[in-house]
């Protein structure tokens, strides 16, 4: 109903009356646009355009483009004219009365509504669709020499597909002048960089590397927000949690339309999975910038007063993703299953005797901070609370957490230590608020 209802908005654009319609609350040209004055007063662009700029019409609309819906551009919404954008004579205006004129797009038009900021910005749109279009061209060929060196390939008709659909909607982008519709234009280009990195490992091949943040979703930054002064919030609060929202674009190289949507301004589209699908994938390969605590435990570099912190014998040849493989289920064997990756299958026994041997010790250490905690509780209700206990209880409720916070199994020895001490602690500290 949706489509039906703006098909209809169209067709009552292209017969209607003169004037060019403007956004609510802009500002409206100066004097009459050279293309009033030339076409007169019959604006029926379809008596020369119609069988020419189907694409440019379809662009402008928001359809036609493969695997994305319908967007139509906020011009259109707001129901502005082509002539309210194209108002600079193409050629000679002599002849114009007798065989008409054809007039070009100018930032002008942008500037008389939106102000002097909007200045460049036609250029900058063209030239950003430009910049998107040859990140993808040598994909598309890579694409192109896979398919007919592919042979009996059973994955070549999803291949063929995907590529197909890439060039669909990079020709598209082309010939119906992506500026008409610059968002959606550049949607349909988002959506054929990942047909074509998909369609290489089809056929047997390396996706073509390089930096394709731009094309991925960057896109809205260099478009717009950049040159409107538009400023990045520091954080903001997701899932009711607060998100690091400028270091995900500035460190972690996350696009704005990898969490907000390409199809609505603004809106967010990210979802818990979202988070998950990025920050635990197979190619995320920098878990320390979130998991400090794990990071600083396994490397030895935790600020443990009770004991001597000692690296993780491993940590020197093997990084996270060393045992964490997020390709697969996350659990305990999983895990353990990476060490007989590097060593013997007798690392599996070592692994379960490392996590069920804390398991056990760390529940036993819990049960004993536990029992002085009921212990000094009870001493400070029956007399002045000693601060010497006090003071051996809280060292064992941090030793206890600080295991318990950064998983032990990170650094087995380090932990073990930690947990005997947390429990000796404990023990002297009941035994002591015990005493008459």
């Amino acid at each position: 109903m949706r489509r039906l209802a703006v098909l209809s908005t169209l067709l009552g654009l292209l017969v209607a009356s003169p004037g060019v319609a403007t956004p609510q609350g802009s500002r409206p040209p100066a004097a009459p646009s050279p293309a009033v004055a030339v076409h007169g007063g019959d604006l029926d662009c379809r008596q020369c355009h119609q069988g020419n700029h189907q694409g440019v019409v379809r662009m402008y609309l928001g359809m036609g483009g493969r695997g994305t819906p319908m967007i139509p551009s906020h011009m259109f919404q707001v129901r502005v004219q082509c002539v309210a954008c194209h108002i600079a004579p193409k050629g000679d205006e002599g002849p114009a009365p007798l065989v008409a004129q054809t007039f070009r797009p100018t930032d002008q038009a942008c500037v008389d509504c939106h102000g002097e900021k909007y200045r460049g910005m036609l250029r900058r749109w063209a030239d950003t669709l430009g910049q998107m279009r040859e990140i993808l061209a040598p994909k598309l060929a890579a694409a192109r020499v896979a398919l007919a060196e592919s042979g009996a390939n059973p994955k070549q008709a999803r291949a063929r597909d995907l590529t197909n659909d890439a060039e669909y909607n990079i020709q598209f982008v082309v010939l119906g002048k992506g500026v008409h519709n610059v968002f959606y234009a550049a949607d349909l280009l988002k959506l054929a960089n990942g047909w074509l990195d998909e369609a290489l490992p089809l056929l047997g091949k390396s996706p073509i590397k390089g930096n394709d943040a731009l094309v991925r979703g960057g896109y809205c930054a260099v478009m717009c927000h950049s040159s409107l002064g538009v400023r990045q919030r520091e954080t903001v609060t997701f899932q009711k949690r607060a998100l690091p929202h400028v270091r995900h674009v500035t460190e972690f190289g996350a696009v704005c339309t990898a969490c907000h949507s390409a199809e609505t301004h603004k809106v967010v589209s990210a979802t818990p999975a979202t988070c998950t699908a990025c920050h635990h994938s197979a190619q995320n390969d920098r878990c320390e910038s979130c998991h400090r605590a794990q990071s600083d435990f396994y490397r030895g570099r935790v600020g443990a007063t009770l004991v001597k912190m000692e690296p993780n014998p491993m940590a020197a040849a093997v990084g996270c993703t060393g045992c964490h493989d997020w390709s697969k289920k996350h659990s305990r064997r999983a895990v353990g299953e990476q060490c007989v990756g590097c060593h013997d299958a007798a690392y599996m026994s070592f692994f379960s005797e490392w996590t069920t041997g804390l398991d056990r010790l760390s529940a036993e250490t819990t049960q004993a901070v536990k029992r002085a905690g009921v212990a000094v509780a009870r001493q400070r209700r029956a007399r002045h609370p000693v601060p010497e206990i006090e003071a051996l209880l809280r060292q064992a409720q941090e030793a206890l957490g600080l295991v318990q916070r950064t998983r032990g199994v990170h650094n087995p020895a380090g932990a073990e230590a930690l947990l005997e001490v947390a429990r000796q602690k404990a023990d002297t500290a009941a035994a002591e608020a015990g005493k008459p």
